[in-house]
């Protein structure tokens, strides 16, 4: 409390569940309770307030899969596949017990911790122990475990995003320094990972390299060299998809003494790597004040429906922006896209080359690619300032989408395009939601693999229904069917995945609308905060009054050349937006609040605290 006093620091991180296994908060989860691990060590909700009061931002680190309490209560229970194992069948003892991240109940258990935090007010979840344990991988054994241990914990970040989004809680992981250049070793692939973050955490302290790393030959007593290194990597990793790099930095003595300048080298190694944002660890939670200068200023702890953190001091490499004021009452494109191939079978298709143009207008003209999933739930706090976010949407996920061969990913696919495009062009974020059918990818065999692949690479699986039928031609019972038989699909190739959105087939909404949102066939239930239609024009922002999530229209793809083209595809909206610059959503850069023009009055009556009246440029 001296140090935030002092404004040397603004955030204070509190431990839910430590590497005991003891949820210290009271947190409420049966689970706890009935193994033995809640304690009511402190009152987080009353912590939290208190904090807040004073302009401190309030992390809560969640120790994940590191757990002797739940391995112990679980072994004892006979549910083995919730514990990691020798391959001889045994608990596998490292740690002291260590869970199954591939099993389902294990993964809940943390994210029902993390919601109880949620819920007590924390401003962020930092996960910690989010990985396998370190050592090689054939003296273990992952009970359930399909794909590689990397892929598993990247579903588990996307599975704790959806959840915490109702509760505007940001989520970073904190990882291991090698992470960056070896994560098979623990099982932290860095650059998908960020793609379900908020940031990433690494913990590059200078006492836990060996002599040599990064050409460093001392790490412990050179650490700005270590620390600037390590955190290159960092940077590069994850560029381009949303997420920061805030480090953990050493404060404590391991090695030899560390003092003031030891720290300070650290934070300095990190700011010329363009990260102005940093943790501090000791155990003994005795903190080096001569290090740390008094200008931390204090942080706004309003939620905020964003993906991007208040904290955010660093600009990431955004690439062309648009220059406008902002306005966050504006239009977004939604983009509808469906075959990408070269002989163009249907008007609703398009060329490679077609597709690229289109990526490098949007590029040019500043637009930043978000999921409809992103729209809809108003995560839009990681769009740059000046950008304008547009949602590429794909449509029957066909093989011209997405396909493989021989191993390698086929490059005038759309997903092709799309990742060889952000590669060479700055900003552009590699990311969309495909609707999927129920035979997904032209019926191959590896078609439920390829859309975990979709998943773990940032991107958002949508229902599209079972069989592609004009929905307003069935009765209730074949709508709900169709589209419930969508939805297992999609479950039953990522399971634990939250559908977030829809797309009519056809554009044919049913009779009773409040179906293509919740449903149940037979044992199945469907649930979808949004619906997209076909071809119409921008959608409006989620935060303006005219926002309506069971109708949200979508912009029919264009053929070349752009001109005179005047059918109401992209090629048009873009010219008209271009032409009515005002009529355009333009992020602030501030996931606290919602920027528009002085002279709008659409704003939902809803967001009226976070209110930003502008002027004009």
């Amino acid at each position: 409390m001296a140090l935030i006093a002092a404004h040397r620091i603004n955030t204070v991180e509190l431990d839910l569940k430590d590497e005991s296994g003891v949820v210290g908060f009271g947190s409420g989860v049966p689970l706890a309770r009935r193994i033995g691990a809640a304690k009511r060590i402190y009152d987080l909700a009353t912590a939290v307030r208190y904090l807040h009061a004073r302009g401190v931002w309030v992390i809560g680190r969640l120790v994940c899969f590191r757990d002797p309490i739940l391995a112990a209560a679980a072994w004892k229970a006979g549910q083995r596949d919730w514990v990691i194992q020798t391959p001889a069948g045994k608990p596998y003892a490292g740690y002291g017990g260590f869970t199954n991240f591939a099993n389902p109940s294990v993964r809940r258990y943390q994210i029902d911790i993390a919601l109880a935090a949620a819920r007590a007010g924390i401003d962020d979840v930092l996960y910690d122990y989010v990985r396998r344990p370190d050592g090689p991988l054939a003296s273990m054994s992952f009970p359930g475990l399909t794909g590689t241990p990397g892929s598993a914990i990247v579903g588990f970040l996307s599975d704790s995003q959806r959840a915490l989004a109702r509760y505007r809680t940001y989520l970073g992981a904190s990882v291991f320094g090698v992470a960056a250049t070896r994560p098979a070793e623990v099982a932290q692939p860095i650059r998908q990972m960020a793609a379900h973050l908020d940031y990433v955490a690494p913990m590059v302290y200078p006492s836990h390299w060996a002599p040599g790393e990064y050409g460093v030959a001392d790490p412990n007593s050179e650490p700005y060299l270590i620390v600037n290194r390590a955190l290159k990597d960092f940077a590069h990793d994850v560029h381009g998809t949303g997420a920061r790099v805030v480090p953990w930095l050493q404060d404590f003595s391991l090695g030899r003494n560390y003092g003031p300048n030891d720290v300070r080298a650290q934070i300095a190694a990190a700011r010329h790597d363009g990260i102005n944002e940093y943790l501090l660890w000791d155990a003994g939670v005795t903190y080096t004040a001569a290090a740390l200068t008094t200008d931390a200023r204090a942080l706004p702890n309003r939620r905020t429906p964003a993906r991007g953190h208040a904290q955010k001091t660093q600009a990431p490499a955004v690439g062309r922006v648009s220059g406008l004021a902002p306005n966050e009452l504006g239009m977004i494109p939604v983009l509808m896209h469906h075959q990408i191939r070269a002989d163009r079978t249907s008007p609703y298709d398009q060329t490679p080359a077609e597709f690229r143009a289109e990526l490098a207008r949007l590029w040019r003209s500043g637009y930043w690619p978000v999921t409809a999933a992103a729209l809809v739930e108003r995560r839009l706090g990681n769009v740059p300032l000046g950008k304008t976010p547009v949602v590429l949407s794909f449509d029957d996920s066909t093989r011209y989408q997405l396909f493989f061969k021989n191993g390698h990913l086929v490059k005038d696919t759309a997903v092709g395009i799309m990742l060889a495009f952000a590669k060479t062009h700055p900003g552009f974020h590699a990311t969309g939601t495909f609707y999927v059918l129920g035979d997904p990818w032209g019926g191959v065999k590896q078609g439920k693999a390829w859309l975990r692949w979709l998943v773990e690479h940032g991107f958002e699986l949508g229902n599209h229904t079972q069989d592609h039928l004009p929905l307003r031609e069935l009765n209730d019972a074949q709508v709900q069917r169709e589209l419930a038989l969508g939805a297992r699909l999609i479950t039953t190739a990522v399971p634990g995945y939250n559908i977030t959105t829809m797309a009519l087939p056809l554009g044919s909404m049913p009779h009773n609308k409040t179906l293509a949102r919740h449903g149940r066939w037979r044992h199945t239930t469907y649930s979808n905060q949004g619906v997209f239609l076909v071809g119409a024009n921008p959608a409006p922002s989620p935060y303006s009054a005219a926002w309506n999530p069971t109708e949200i229209p979508r912009i029919r793809s264009s053929h070349t050349p752009w001109h005179g083209e005047s059918d109401y595809t992209a090629a048009y909206w873009l010219h008209e937006l271009d032409a009515h610059p005002n009529e355009r959503y333009v992020s602030d850069g501030d996931p606290t609040r919602i920027s528009f023009p002085k002279a709008a009055d659409a704003l939902a009556v809803r967001f009226r605290g976070q209110a930003h009246a502008v002027a004009p440029r």
